[in-house]
């Protein structure tokens, strides 16, 4: 798979079978994550795979966090809301949870660089799944207390994302983007 067809194909994916990915697999797309850029190569990330308890506790927390958020909002559509529901209740069956985490930052170009050198590591790893058939869901759950409590991370430690990896049950339609064009500015 080329570079630019896996980014133009990749979709977020909320539904999956129950086929496993090997220990192999999961490290081979992780060592992509270790590849992405960061300041000074100081690679800040870290990351923690959820157990079977972490995950049922992650489920609970997950669940009462779209119920007194996204859940809640009138103009949400029903359809949309019972999404966000089914996927509360085991992520979708992803056979993966995975926190995406970044060193206490000590200076203030940690505290901009690391989470987005994270950032850019789940990119990679998200590539890296879907050019071997595995999707994912990156979700911004773990900006929470909770999240962060229950993978451990200390307050001033960050999770720059929770992913949610399995093989694909459904792979949803492209969502439509705007045109390069007409986010470019240019300066004189």
């Amino acid at each position: 798979m080329e570079l630019k067809e896996a980014i133009l194909n990749r979709r977020t994916v909320r539904r999956f079978n129950s086929k496993a990915i090997s220990d192999e697999t999961l490290l081979d797309i992780l060592e992509a994550g270790t590849w992405a850029p960061s300041h000074g190569n100081n690679q800040p990330w870290e990351f923690i795979l959820a157990g079977p308890e972490t995950r049922g506790k992650l489920a609970v927390a997950y669940r009462k966090a779209m119920e007194s958020g996204p859940l809640l909002n009138p103009d949400l559509p029903e359809e949309r809301k019972q999404v966000i529901r089914n996927f509360s209740m085991n992520f979708g069956d992803a056979p993966v949870i995975l926190a995406v985490t970044c060193a206490p930052a000590l200076t203030d170009l940690d505290r901009y660089d690391f989470p987005m050198s994270a950032a850019a590591a789940i990119q990679n790893i998200l590539l890296a799944a879907w050019e071997k058939q595995i999707a994912g869901v990156w979700l911004s759950f773990g900006s929470t207390p909770q999240a962060r409590s229950l993978f451990g991370i200390p307050e001033e430690g960050k999770i720059a994302g929770i992913l949610a990896l399995g093989y694909p049950e459904v792979i949803p339609p492209a969502q439509p983007r705007i045109s390069a064009i007409n986010k470019l500015s240019k300066l004189p």
